[in-house]
């Protein structure tokens, strides 16, 4: 029921008029299917971004990380028999969505970066209001951490569950946590660095056992992770723009089109036509909170894509869910289904 041929609908559309419907594919991690996209447009036209923009973009994108796996552990949590914490990881993911509300004006679907950078910067109430957060969130994790260590269904039903041996997982190409969990040390963000991940101090967490535990275990180390290097960058935030200029590709600003008859029909034309990228093609791959989230995409010239491929991790871990659940009890079938963090709208495309 979540089929929407997105990538036949993406033939038809101009590439920006495909940023809004990469929303749709994980719509739980809505930021980063945008981020994974406009950087593979902007490869395909060689395009630079502003610095500003490029601190804005890792910051948003760390803040919807953390989004990803509270909501991942709040959920698997209370599937498993652990409720409390479903209602703990969800007061903090709150906070965060009410970040997102007041930096786009939307909590899910949210339609925020653009190609050659972000549709808004962070305002001084945002950017206060997130070191409120992060003042507090480390002990907020660590009252996770200390619920479910502490109960033995978690325990019982998450420890030597699911195993996935790391050849196993490379095999099946699995990426992200679940990648990790099982001991490899494969994180885009570290092995082709974007954004200013390379400007940042942060580490990869790994598990050694592979098992659900292990998924959870990294997934939380991860939101430790993601907290600093929030924290860093605001705290190298610099000054200037938050888009890119580029007449061919970018719309002017909105005061220059109220004003100027020149910039208005330059705005009608970009989003009516669209811009045309050279002939050719191009991969981009960005670590999301699931994994590794690729776009490839083929351009003939036109204002519109010949092809567009997405490689979605939750597509590609289901391929591991009847090794992983081979030998095991029906009732782990909702433990070992949720380990992946599976979301369907980006399975069906």
């Amino acid at each position: 029921y979540l089929h929407r041929g997105v990538e036949k609908l993406a033939e038809g559309l101009t590439y920006m008029q495909m940023v809004p419907h990469t929303d749709r594919l994980d719509y739980v991690c809505a930021m980063t299917n945008n981020y994974a996209y406009v950087r593979a447009v902007e490869k395909l036209i060689d395009m630079t971004v502003p610095e500003r923009a490029e601190y804005v973009r890792t910051i948003v994108a760390e803040m919807q990380r953390i989004v990803g796996h509270l909501f991942w552990l709040g959920t698997q949590a209370l599937d498993i028999g652990a409720m409390t914490v479903f209602f703990w990881t969800f007061r903090e993911r709150e906070v965060l969505l009410d970040m997102f509300e007041k930096l786009c004006g939307a909590r899910l679907t949210l339609n925020y970066y653009r190609i050659g950078g972000v549709d808004a910067d962070l305002t001084p109430e945002i950017i206060s209001a997130l070191r409120d957060f992060l003042n507090t969130f480390p002990e907020h994790i660590r009252e996770y951490d200390s619920l479910l260590q502490k109960n033995r269904i978690w325990v019982a039903r998450t420890k030597g569950v699911a195993l996935l041996s790391a050849e196993d997982a490379i095999n099946f190409g699995c990426t992200g946590p679940v990648l990790r969990g099982s001991g490899v040390s494969y994180d885009i963000r570290k092995l082709e660095p974007y954004g200013v991940y390379d400007r940042v101090e942060w580490e990869v967490p790994l598990g050694k056992d592979g098992d659900t535990y292990d998924r959870y275990w990294i997934r939380m180390e991860e939101m430790w992770q993601s907290a600093h290097i929030i924290e860093q960058c605001l705290n190298q935030l610099p000054e200037g723009p938050v888009m890119a200029v580029d007449a061919q590709a970018i719309p002017p600003p909105k005061p220059e089109v109220m004003r100027d008859m020149q910039s208005l029909i330059h705005h009608f034309i970009i989003f009516t036509q669209g811009f045309k990228p050279p002939k050719g093609e191009t991969y981009c791959a960005t670590e999301v909170p699931k994994g590794e989230l690729g776009f490839f995409i083929i351009s003939d010239g036109s204002s519109r894509p010949y092809r567009l491929k997405i490689r979605s991790p939750s597509f590609i871990h289901m391929g591991a869910f009847d090794h992983m659940a081979r030998g095991y009890l029906i009732s782990d079938i909702v433990t070992i289904f949720g380990t992946y963090d599976i979301v369907m709208g980006e399975c069906d495309r």
